[in-house]
C-alpha cells in the first residue's frame, strides 16, 4: 500500500492542513497568503517553543533581505484572523527582542492519500445507483422524523475568490453598480482625477468625468447615477452624475458624504463636523435637516438600507474611538450598535437590513467585519464576525444590492527618507536629491537635530512603531525605544540631548521623553494629546503638544509638568504644525481661521497673531524659519491620499514645493519643487538649506471578491450534491 503521510495540525477551533495549504476555523477556510501560511506553519510545528525572528525570516525569505518590520505585520495579521484580542496571546507569545512562541495546545494528525487498495472518495460516491437511493432515503426519512434535531451536514462554504479588475497601479476608492456588474472608480491621473465606469464582463473603462479631487462615490439605486464629491477647477461640493457621463448637477456646496434613499428621491448628506444630516431632493432643496445625538466630531460615512428604512453613519470622537450608529430618517431611535478603538472607515447595510458590513483597520491592514443589529440591543455594543482579514485597502468598499459581491482597492504602501539639497537657492544652484533608507517599512515624521547633524524618525505600523535616529547623511538606523505601543513624532530639545514623542503607552496618547542617546523612556503629565500626535519642542523649555479636537495646543513645561494653552481664543479655528523662531518668540503655525486661512504667527509672550500667508487651499505647513528670524519656510501642496494615523494629520500631499514666505508678510519665493509623487512629513535643517522628506512608494488596483460571506447550504443542496 502506497501511503502518504499528511499532516495536520488542530489547535482550538482551527485545522492547518499542510498538504493542502489551508487554515480552517470551524470547517471554514480562512484565507491566507502563502507567506503568512507558511509563518503560521512554522510556529505550529514549533509549538510550545521560542523561534527567533532571525529563523523565521530565513525560512520565510531565504534568497532575499526583508527587514524585521514585514515579520512583525505578519504576525499582527495572523493574530487578527486567528481572533487574538488585546487582553493576551491566546496562540501566538511575543518574547521581545527575540521572536515568537505558538502556546496553544496542537495535537498533529497524521493523514493518508489514496491508494490502489484504499478506494477514493469519488469511487464510494459510483457506487450502484441503488445504494445511493437508499443513502438518500435513510437521510430523508431521519430529517423528517427527527426535525429540527437534527442537524444538517455543512459542507464548508466556499472561500472568497478575489479577482483584479484595473492593473495601472493607480485606482481606487470603488463603488459598486446595484446589480454588481459594473464599477466606477478614481484614477488618480495628473493634474487631474478621472472618474471612470468599467464592465466587469470585460471591455474598457470609460472616463466620464475629471477634477482636482474626486470621491465618495455611489450609485443610484436603479444603477443609472452616481454620487460624487469634487473640488478644484471650479468644482465644490457633492454632485449628482450620469453614469455614462453628461453635466454634473451639484446638490450641496462644501460638503463630502452622501448616500441615496432606497427609492433614489432623496439624498442624505452627512456633514463631516457638525453633527447634522440634511436631507436633500435630486435638484438639492432641503427637505428636513436632524441633528445627532453624541456625534460631535467626524462623521467617516453613511448608508440607507433599503429594507428597515434606517441608516448607519461612522463617527468618532476626539479621543478617537469610532462608533456605528443606526438612526431613523426623522431624526428619531438613535443607536449605538458597537463601539471600537480601531478605525472604522466605510459601512454597510447587508440587504436583509439584520446586519451591518464595515472595515475595521488594524495597523496597515484592514478587515471586513459584520455585526448583526437587534432590537433592544441598545446601549450594549455588539459582537463582530470577522470575514476576511489582512487587507490592504484604502479604505472603501462597495457592495451589490444582494451582497454577493464586494470591491475594494487593494493598497500596499510603503515609505522612505530622503535628503533634498536646496542650498544656494536663488543664485543658480542645482537642487539635488538623495535617498537615506531603504526597504519596505513605513517611516514617518523625520525630525533634524538642532546642530543639523541627526534625524530621529517613527518606524512601524499604526499601533506599533518605535522611534529611531541616524545621521543626517545615512547609515545604519539605531532604535531608540523598544515600547509595545504606537510611539512616533520625536521632536529635540534645543541642546539635542533629549527628545519628546507620542506614545499611545498605557492606553491613551501622552507626551514621553527619551534621552537622545538612548534610555528609559519616562511620560510626562499630559493625558489631552491629539491622535495627530503633533508635537513641537521650543528653543527654550516648554513643549508643545496638540489637544484633542485639534483647536489649540498645550505648553508642557517638561520640568515641572506645568501647562498653559497657546492660543487665547480655541474657538476661531483649527491650527497645526507649529515651528518656532531660532531665538524662541514666535510661532509660526497653519490655521484655517477666517476669514484670513494660511499661515499665522503667534507671538510666544503676548500671544498676539498676525496672519502672514493666506491660501484657499489650508493645506500649507510651516516647516522651519531663516537664522535670522526673518523668513518661515513652508510646504505648499495638494492633499493626495489617506494614509492613516502615522502621516501628519494622515494625509500625505502632492504636487509640493517649498516657499519662504516673509515673516511680515509680502515677499514669496520658491525654494524648491519636490521631484516626488506622493510625500508625508518634510523637517528642515536649521540653516534651511536642506529638507528631510518621507517618500511613498505605492499602488492601487481595483478588485472584486466574490463567496465573501456565502450561507450555509440547506440539505437539500448538500445530499444533491452527493449524486
Amino acid at each position: 500500500m502506497n501511503h502518504q503521510d499528511r499532516p495536520c495540525y488542530e489547535f482550538g477551533a482551527f485545522r492547518l492542513d499542510v498538504s493542502e495549504q489551508m487554515l480552517l476555523r470551524d470547517g471554514r477556510p480562512l484565507p491566507l497568503t502563502p507567506k503568512l501560511f507558511d509563518l503560521l506553519r512554522v510556529l505550529v510545528e514549533n509549538g510550545g517553543h521560542l523561534v527567533e525572528k532571525d529563523q523565521l525570516l530565513k525560512e520565510l525569505w531565504p534568497d532575499s533581505f526583508v527587514e524585521e518590520g514585514a515579520l512583525n505585520r505578519g504576525v499582527s495579521v495572523l493574530r487578527k484572523a486567528l481572533g487574538e484580542s488585546a487582553s493576551g496571546p491566546k496562540y501566538i507569545e511575543t518574547v521581545p527582542k527575540r521572536g515568537y512562541r505558538f502556546v496553544a495546545p496542537v495535537r498533529r494528525l497524521a493523514g493518508r492519500s489514496v491508494s490502489v487498495a484504499e478506494p477514493s472518495r469519488a469511487a464510494v460516491w459510483r457506487r450502484p445507483a441503488r445504494v445511493i437511493g437508499v443513502l438518500l432515503a435513510v437521510a430523508t426519512a431521519s430529517y423528517v422524523m427527527l426535525g429540527t434535531t437534527v442537524r444538517e451536514r455543512k459542507a464548508p462554504p466556499p472561500a472568497p475568490t478575489h479577482r483584479q479588475v484595473s492593473f495601472t497601479g493607480r485606482e481606487g476608492a470603488p463603488a459598486l453598480s446595484p446589480d454588481g456588474t459594473r464599477v466606477a472608480y478614481v484614477s488618480d491621473e495628473t493634474p487631474s482625477k478621472r472618474l471612470m465606469v468599467q464592465e466587469l464582463a470585460g471591455g474598457p473603462p470609460l472616463a466620464i468625468f475629471s477634477a482636482p479631487e474626486v470621491g465618495h462615490l455611489r450609485w443610484s439605486p436603479d444603477g443609472s447615477q452616481l454620487i460624487l464629491w469634487a473640488r478644484g477647477a471650479g468644482n465644490d461640493g457633492i454632485y449628482i452624475l450620469p453614469h455614462l457621463g453628461g453635466t454634473p448637477r451639484r446638490i450641496m456646496r462644501g460638503q463630502y458624504l452622501a448616500c441615496w434613499s432606497p427609492d433614489g428621491s432623496t439624498i442624505a448628506v452627512a456633514s463631516y463636523l457638525a453633527g447634522k444630516i440634511w436631507f436633500l431632493d435630486t435638484l438639492g432643496r432641503e427637505r428636513r435637516l436632524v441633528s445627532l445625538q453624541g456625534v460631535r466630531w467626524s462623521i467617516w460615512d453613511i448608508d440607507w438600507s433599503p429594507v428597515s428604512g434606517l441608516l448607519t453613519l461612522v463617527s468618532s470622537d476626539e479621543q478617537g474611538r469610532f462608533d456605528i450608529w443606526t438612526i431613523r430618517p426623522d431624526g428619531g431611535d438613535q443607536r449605538s450598535v458597537v463601539t471600537l478603538n480601531a478605525e472604522v472607515s466605510a459601512a454597510r447595510w447587508a440587504p436583509q437590513g439584520d446586519a451591518i458590513y464595515y472595515f475595521q483597520r488594524q495597523n496597515q491592514t484592514a478587515s471586513l467585519e459584520k455585526v448583526h443589529v437587534r432590537s433592544g440591543d441598545e446601549g450594549r455594543s455588539g459582537v463582530a464576525t470577522t470575514l476576511i482579514s489582512g487587507l490592504e485597502v484604502d479604505g472603501s468598499f462597495s457592495l451589490s444590492a444582494d451582497a454577493s459581491r464586494l470591491v475594494y482597492a487593494r493598497s500596499p504602501y510603503y515609505s522612505n527618507l530622503w535628503l533634498l539639497d536646496a542650498g544656494g537657492h536663488g543664485t543658480g544652484h542645482r537642487t539635488t536629491t538623495r535617498q537615506l533608507t531603504n526597504g519596505t517599512s513605513l517611516i514617518e515624521r523625520p525630525s533634524v537635530s538642532p546642530d543639523g547633524s541627526s534625524i530621529v524618525f517613527n518606524m512601524g505600523r499604526e499601533g506599533l512603531a518605535n522611534l529611531y535616529t541616524m545621521p543626517i547623511g545615512g547609515g545604519s538606523p539605531k532604535q531608540l525605544t523598544f515600547l509595545d505601543s504606537f510611539n512616533l513624532g520625536g521632536v529635540w530639545s534645543a541642546d539635542g540631548r533629549r527628545i519628546a514623542f507620542a506614545s499611545t503607552r498605557g492606553g491613551k496618547p501622552g507626551v514621553w521623553t527619551v534621552e537622545a542617546d538612548g534610555g528609559i523612556p519616562r511620560p510626562l503629565a499630559s493625558r489631552n494629546l491629539s491622535d495627530s500626535f503633533d508635537l513641537a519642542w521650543s528653543p527654550v523649555s516648554r513643549i508643545l503638544y496638540q489637544q484633542a479636537g485639534n483647536r489649540n495646543y498645550g505648553e508642557l513645561d517638561p520640568e515641572t509638568s506645568e501647562e498653559r494653552y497657546l492660543v487665547r481664543d480655541s474657538s476661531v479655528g483649527w491650527l497645526f504644525s507649529p515651528v518656532y523662531s531660532p531665538d524662541g518668540r514666535k510661532i509660526a503655525v497653519a490655521w484655517n481661521r477666517r476669514p484670513s486661512r494660511g499661515i499665522w504667527v503667534i507671538d510666544a509672550k503676548d500671544g498676539h497673531e498676525t496672519p502672514v500667508y493666506a491660501t484657499s487651499a489650508g493645506s500649507d505647513m510651516p516647516v522651519g524659519w531663516s537664522p535670522d528670524g526673518r523668513f518661515i519656510y513652508l510646504v505648499e501642496a495638494k492633499n493626495s491620499t489617506y494614509r492613516g494615523l502615522t502621516a501628519p494629520l494622515g494625509e500625505t500631499v502632492t504636487d509640493a514645493k517649498i516657499l519662504m514666505v516673509s515673516a511680515n508678510g509680502g515677499d514669496v519665493t520658491t525654494v524648491a519643487a519636490l521631484p516626488f509623487e506622493e510625500v508625508g512629513s518634510v523637517s528642515m535643517t536649521p540653516d534651511g538649506r536642506r529638507f528631510v522628506l518621507t517618500v511613498y512608494s505605492s499602488r492601487s488596483d481595483v478588485w472584486v471578491v466574490d463567496n465573501f460571506d456565502g450561507p450555509p447550504r440547506p440539505i437539500a443542496t448538500f445530499l444533491a450534491s452527493m449524486r
